[in-house]
């Protein structure tokens, strides 16, 4: 999976959230927090 916040390509063991009803992986609690922040600015394309 990639972090949607860097694009940096993340494993199982990564920072998870699950948004909308779909699981996202993190790099880092940084990205998370970005995500949480504003999850339409990563969702939307």
């Amino acid at each position: 999976m990639k972090d949607p916040v860097c694009g940096m390509e993340v494993g199982e063991k990564g920072e998870s959230l699950t948004h909308n009803g779909e699981e996202y992986r993190f790099c880092c609690a940084t990205c998370r927090w970005a995500f949480e922040q504003n999850p339409k600015q990563f969702t939307e394309s």
